[in-house]
């Protein structure tokens, strides 16, 4: 009999077997509840597991679960931004722009899920930050009328 562990879970993960690694976290669970550490440790690898099995809802409950119980560490940050990917998945960009928020601001939060959540929050926003040197700009003489131009008298609009 093989019995279900964390190592064949997050094996199924790294190789984006999602159902697979939401099967074997049920199962061990099941079998050996404090297996996946302390409980909140639980719904952080189902949050994983289900958004690589592309069920959105119930990844982001999940997520939302182990937020609710452990917002700060490096693993919140991951969290929150695993939360952010599902949430524009599911088309909800305005949480989704909140969530990656939410990792920037997380206590302990690893600078590359930061970085991360920056770029992916910046691309929701439709433009690139200005600490890439992209801000848009374009000469005075391009600019639409009354974009800080004035009319002459008599002219028209």
């Amino acid at each position: 009999r093989v019995y279900p562990t964390l190592a064949a879970a997050v094996a199924l993960l790294a190789t984006g077997e999602g159902g697979r690694a939401v099967a074997e976290l049920q199962a061990l669970s099941r079998a050996t509840p404090d297996a996946l550490g302390p409980p909140a440790s639980h719904h952080y690898w189902l949050g994983l597991a289900y958004t690589l099995a592309y069920d959105w809802a119930q990844a982001a409950a999940e997520l939302r679960a182990y937020l609710a119980r452990e917002a700060s560490g490096w693993r919140a940050g991951w969290a929150y931004l695993h939360l952010g990917r599902v949430y524009e998945q599911a088309g909800r960009e305005d949480e989704a722009s909140l969530a990656y928020r939410g990792c920037l601001g997380a206590d302990g939060s690893e600078r590359a899920a930061r970085r991360l959540a920056f770029d992916l929050m910046s691309r929701l926003a439709g433009s690139r930050p200005m600490g890439y040197g992209q801000a848009p700009s374009r000469p005075a003489a391009d600019a639409p009328r009354g974009a800080g131009q004035r009319l002459r008298e008599g002219e028209a609009p």
